[in-house]
């Protein structure tokens, strides 16, 4: 048998003296080398402190004018949360929209120059040759 196989079977029959609650001198001793089991004890020792949840529960009445008041501002809460995230998802989208509208105008304008433009002017197009 290797040092680590008996290392691992004092391990094994240290944590279950530990859970059992029988841990004696021995036991105490294996906790000062091995980290892992001194870490197990100290959280079973923490688990064995805590007291029963059901005497941390008081027997008082709740009032239910006060759950409903709570609830009721929870949920408006969760609306005024919503309605504000559609607010601004409808203004970053009208935004982008009005941005894509801008550059496509500007693309417009910059093709036709100055003198097109001029030339536009200038020149009757052909509405004014067909009869309405």
């Amino acid at each position: 048998m290797r040092i680590s196989e008996a290392f691992d079977t004092d391990c094994r029959r240290v944590r279950a003296a530990l859970r059992s609650g029988q841990a004696g001198q021995a036991e105490e001793i294996h906790l000062f080398r091995c980290e892992s089991c001194r870490i197990e004890a100290r959280i079973a020792g923490a688990w064995r402190a805590l007291p029963d949840s059901r005497s941390l529960e008081s027997g008082a009445r709740v009032d239910e004018a006060f759950v409903r008041r709570v609830l009721s501002e929870i949920q408006r809460e969760r609306r005024n949360r919503l309605r504000a995230r559609a607010g601004l998802a409808a203004a970053a989208a009208l935004l982008f929209f009005f941005a894509l509208g801008a550059s496509q105008e500007a693309a417009a304008s910059h093709a036709a120059g100055v003198e097109d433009s001029y030339a536009q002017l200038l020149t009757p197009g052909l509405e004014t040759f067909l009869p309405e």
